[in-house]
């Protein structure tokens, strides 16, 4: 019988097929949105400037990864020029320009140099450095920053909008609810354990962060943000003592990060050894990638809930190709070898 992660893995298939994504012949019962991609185009950004987008822009700079990441994955990597050094995990980045500069911070100057015809600032780049880059007469769009999962599929969209790649971000943001939709049903009514995320230094993300949305859309109780905290903060060992989470969560990029003390040893999670190593690049990073680390929460956390709601879907779904043949075939049979990937691991 195939777990909850490879019937969803199956569903996802189906969805591509739906949305275009792959050319096989057939009919499902999803609905996708389609996005308005036409040019001159305005939209307002998080700084409240209206940004005119006269023609659709054939080269692009991303400030941060998140951007990157997204563009990646509507499929349109190929107009990116220039990227962050946090971005080069992505396949095919060698050959996009860095424009980090000292300590990580955007240098101006090399992205100027690039003359990109857009650039996508996500919401952590300094104002100055975007108010430093429209002076130099580049056409800078700066996003609102994402506190949940809706936020991040929405600015999947945007990003397809205001980039010309309308179709491949409406294929992925639908991809995105389809399977939020599967978790969402999964969790309701489920109890949900006690989590929580240390980014390093006994850092952590509260309430107002998407972080948290990821933990509580997978069916978690964040204990940071029951503990008041907001936004990222230091966490106290006595909160952790009280509320001994039952799991908790850790980076990959900072897999030792747990405190030898008392305060965390005593904890159920410890106890238990329920600590679980997340990708640092798909759940810190606000774009498509964080639903694999929803889907993967909600796999640990309500496996059996979540295998019936992905069963549910697959049985829901129907469709029909013509031929082994059919265009698309080879993808569908790349994606079903994918089935079983895991992006989420318990740390012995």
């Amino acid at each position: 019988m195939l777990s909850g992660r490879q019937l969803l893995a199956v569903a996802m298939v189906l969805v591509l097929v739906t949305t275009g994504a792959v050319g096989v012949m057939g009919s499902v019962t999803a609905q996708s949105e389609t996005t308005d991609c036409s040019f001159p185009l305005t939209v307002t950004d998080a700084t409240g400037e209206e940004v005119e987008i006269e023609e659709p822009p054939e080269s692009v700079v991303t400030l941060a990864p998140s951007a990157a990441q997204t563009m990646w994955e509507i499929g349109a990597q190929e107009q990116v020029v220039g990227i962050s050094d946090r971005g080069t995990y992505l396949e095919g980045a060698d050959d996009k320009t860095i424009v980090s500069g000292e300590e990580g911070f955007v240098s101006t100057e090399t992205v100027i140099a690039e003359e990109p015809d857009l650039v996508l600032a996500p919401d952590i780049i300094n104002d100055d450095k975007v108010t430093q880059l429209r002076e130099a007469g580049l056409t800078v769009y700066n996003f609102d920053a994402a506190t949940s999962m809706e936020d991040i599929v929405e600015k999947t969209r945007l990003t397809g909008q205001i980039t010309n790649s309308c179709e491949g971000a409406d294929a992925r943001a639908d991809e995105m609810e389809n399977s939020l939709e599967i978790v969402r049903t999964a969790v309701e009514g489920e109890d949900r354990p006690t989590v929580l995320y240390l980014l390093g230094g006994e850092f952590t993300a509260g309430s107002g962060t998407f972080i948290n949305g990821v933990i509580e859309t997978a069916g978690g109780t964040n204990i940071a943000a029951e503990a008041g905290i907001e936004g990222y903060a230091q966490i106290s060992r006595e909160v952790v003592a009280n509320e001994s989470p039952e799991y908790l969560v850790v980076s990959n990029e900072a897999p030792e990060v747990v405190p030898n003390a008392p305060a965390y040893n005593n904890t159920d999670a410890v106890q238990n050894d329920q600590i679980i190593t997340v990708n640092a690049n798909y759940l810190n990073q606000p774009a498509p990638r964080t639903i694999q680390v929803v889907e993967d929460f909600a796999s640990e956390w309500h496996p059996d809930a979540y295998e019936s709601a992905a069963t549910s879907l697959s049985e829901d779904t129907t469709v029909t190709t013509t031929a082994t043949d059919a265009p698309g075939f080879g993808m569908i049979t790349a994606l079903l070898a994918l089935v079983g990937t895991v992006f989420l691991t318990r740390r012995d």
